[in-house]
């Protein structure tokens, strides 16, 4: 049995103006593909539950933090911080989610108060009121497929960067190396000097904990990455080569599974049977 490319399934340059995200960079080198799909073509996927989880965690520390700024000292009203962490979840959910194995609605909205719960009793307290939060840094680039390097920081104090992390385990600082060090780079090429670098992590599990973990950036080696992903849309951007045999699926990855990504067998030239020359593949049953 034999099948063949679909045209609609080839990755299609529709944006060239893209704007690289700290958190994008890791994954672009993990699947080239799919970041191409998401990045170049702007396909759109259903938000899975534990991402709109920590979207809407994010938004009551946003609010806890914004509001002790304005008044110079910190409110510990949950209800308040809830409210606005469940408005996120809604929104983050309108058009759909996808719900994890025993997830409800209900089970999604217990851990969103509960993890706000957790960053007021666990985390706040050992962190000083920042003079910015969810601030948004940029370095503007010559590129012709990408306009700029920009992510939003998540909290600064003074020379101290902080990036809230949800997640059902105690989070690895050494697994947000690359995204930290970009921040590091963004905020100094912005005229702030960075010597330290935090994970605030909730971890959701029976009995949720907060935590403030210590990550030593390694802004090099992310600036690096970066040039190599520059150089690569280089070559993306002479059409000299199938742009698939330039972004290549990678079946390896860890998230290559139709429970994580949309593209696996739908289109990815990794898991739909046919491969990155254009040619039809022999599919062996």
């Amino acid at each position: 049995m034999t099948t063949s490319v679909k045209k609609e399934h080839r990755i299609q340059v529709l944006n060239e103006d893209i704007t690289i995200r700290p958190s994008a960079v890791d994954g672009f080198f993990q699947c080239s593909y799919q970041w191409g799909k998401t990045f170049l073509e702007g396909i759109t996927t259903i938000p899975g539950s534990r991402a709109a989880i920590g979207t809407a965690i994010h938004r009551g520390a946003e609010v806890y933090w914004s509001e002790a700024m304005e008044r110079g000292e910190v409110d510990d009203n949950l209800g308040k911080l809830t409210d606005a962490a469940m408005e996120a979840w809604k929104e983050e959910i309108k058009d759909g989610v996808q719900y994890g194995d025993g997830e409800t609605e209900g089970t999604c909205a217990k851990e969103i108060v509960s993890g706000t719960q957790t960053f007021v009793d666990d985390i706040a307290p050992y962190a000083q009121i920042p003079d910015f939060v969810e601030h948004r840094f940029t370095v503007e680039l010559d590129h012709p497929l990408v306009k700029n390097l920009s992510g939003t920081v998540d909290y600064l104090w003074k020379n101290t960067l902080a990036d809230l992390k949800t997640s059902k385990r105690k989070p690895s600082p050494a697994n947000y190396t690359t995204q930290q060090s970009i921040y590091k780079y963004l905020a100094e090429a912005n005229g702030h000097e960075i010597k330290h670098s935090n994970i605030h992590g909730v971890v959701l599990k029976a009995k949720p904990e907060g935590m403030i973990l210590p990550l030593e950036p390694n802004v090099e080696q992310a600036k690096s990455l970066v040039n190599i992903m520059l150089d690569t849309l280089d070559l993306v951007w002479q059409d000299k080569y199938p742009i698939e045999t330039i972004l290549r699926p990678n079946p390896k990855y860890y998230l290559c599974s139709p429970k994580y990504c949309s593209l696996y067998g739908n289109g990815c030239p990794a898991t739909s049977g046919w491969d990155t020359s254009g040619k039809p593949k022999t599919v062996k049953l």
